[in-house]
């Protein structure tokens, strides 16, 4: 089978995946599927082999990520339900007072992001920021758009959310170390994205089902701090309000717990000997799956009285359960996509090619992640498809896999726009129209991702990843 025949099969699927998802609105799972099993039957594998690689990829991935996914979801769940994420705002906004506050609302997205999808950050704090918005005159162009930034690059970038879980999975990168760059790339890519959000002049009022509520209140309490409201005008954030909301440190350590047991695991039981008791105490501890149970039974005092009811115990797990089952399955998918790609051709194609053409190769990975989201409007979908298509091409184009998961995760930001429903959750909810939510989302998605691989494309260059 010639090298041309396969670049076009190759080009081909991938062209494929983006349409059946872009044009025709086709799951991405079932998409995935049918471009895995597509590729293995037209280069050559035959029904048989085809299907044993693909369910052997999906099955090896799973074995690996699997567990991960559920308890990250179950984590963010459980702090979403407590109203932890809802006290992590609240002292953020403590932190910073007058034209300050919007950095408040970046630093509370990005640490409630870390465990919570986007989209859930926005649905679950806009009535917080429409009340900042409304007491404060400050425009929702730009604090909504802020809200989603921070929990959408930490999503991008940093496990434990499913997209980064899978990559790192699909990629072999140790978790500790994800986590560590990750956070060293998303950091600047919040604050540059912040500060273009923050010189928008364009001045958008909060949807009025969120600010009813307000009418006749003062702009602030005299400390020039706008008042924290957590109630919109409907009953449940009155009812959220009303409870009583557990303390910082309790709302924090589910969060970080994790974070310090996996990171000691991959940077700190190597200065222990190999039959050392504290050493492989911290390596059992540190397991990425262990460390997130952990994460998952510290959150459960969050619940105060109710941590042992049926509610806390069983039926919240069943809905993290459901929140996992589509990254679970897109992840599955990926591996079998990555284990076909391995078994073919392809992959030193590929390669070659690439560096035929002179590209650096970490260009490639941010490239292919910023066209699947793009396109498809999915960072997920983006960060984890790209890193199946890259890890066979990782050894022909000597990169390390830290560096591809790295590119992947900046690429998959580029761009938000009228394809994703984060865009359309934060637009709508923030009051905005569609143009208005492309000044603001798209572009600062762009510039969360173009700063991020520049700071990956720096690290790459001086052989630090």
């Amino acid at each position: 089978m010639s090298d041309a025949y396969t670049l076009f099969a190759f080009g081909a699927a991938i062209a494929a995946l983006v349409l059946l998802i872009a044009k025709f609105k086709v799951h991405p799972v079932a998409t995935l599927f049918i471009i895995v099993t597509s590729l293995g039957l037209v280069l050559g594998m035959g029904g048989a082999k085809t299907i044993e690689l693909v369910t052997t990829g999906f099955g090896n991935t799973l074995a690996s990520v699997g567990l991960l996914v559920i308890f990250g979801c179950v984590l963010g769940k459980m702090l979403e339900l407590s109203g932890a994420a809802l006290r992590i705002t609240q002292a953020a906004l403590s932190l910073f007072s007058g034209r300050k506050v919007p950095w408040a609302i970046a630093l509370a997205s990005t640490v409630v992001g870390i465990p919570l999808i986007a989209d859930t950050v926005v649905l679950m704090l806009i009535p917080v920021v429409s009340a900042i918005a409304y007491q404060s005159k400050m425009s929702m162009m730009r604090l909504g758009p802020i809200l989603y930034i921070g929990a959408y690059v930490m999503t991008s970038l940093v496990p434990p959310g499913p997209g980064p879980l899978a990559a790192t999975s699909l990629l072999g990168v140790d978790l500790g170390e994800a986590t560590l760059w990750g956070l060293v790339v998303a950091i600047p890519g919040i604050i540059v994205a912040t500060l273009y959000l923050l010189t928008i002049k364009t001045h958008v009022d909060p949807k009025p089902e969120f600010t009813d509520h307000l009418a006749g209140t003062a702009a602030g309490d005299g400390t020039g701090k706008p008042r924290l409201s957590l109630g919109g005008s409907g009953t449940d954030a009155d009812g959220e309000s009303e409870r009583e909301l557990p303390p910082l440190w309790m709302s924090l350590v589910p969060i970080f717990l994790p974070i310090v047991l996996i990171m000691a695991s991959s940077f700190v039981v190597d200065l222990f000997e190999a039959d050392n008791s504290v050493g492989g105490v911290l390596a059992f501890l540190g397991e990425p799956v262990i460390a997130l149970f952990i994460g998952c039974l510290a959150a459960l005092p969050l619940f105060g009285r109710r941590w042992s009811s049926k509610e806390t115990l069983n039926d919240l797990f069943e809905a993290g359960l459901k929140l996992a089952a589509m990254p679970l399955a897109l992840t599955g998918v990926g591996g079998a996509l990555a284990t076909i790609i391995r078994d073919t051709e392809v992959a030193d194609s590929v390669a070659e090619m690439i560096q035929d053409w002179g590209l650096s190769p970490i260009i490639v990975p941010f490239l292919v992640a910023a066209a699947i989201c793009t396109i498809t409007g999915s960072n997920i979908l983006g960060v984890m498809t790209a890193a199946a298509i890259m890890e066979p091409l990782a050894e022909g184009l000597g990169i390390s896999a830290l560096a591809i998961y790295l590119a992947c995760g900046t690429g998959a930001q580029i761009m938000k726009h009228a394809n994703s429903s984060g865009f359309w959750v934060t637009t709508t909810l923030s009051n905005m129209t569609v143009g208005q939510g492309i000044r603001s989302i798209g572009v600062a998605s762009a510039l969360s991702g173009v700063t991020g691989f520049a700071i990956v494309y720096a690290l790459y260059g001086f052989g630090v990843i």
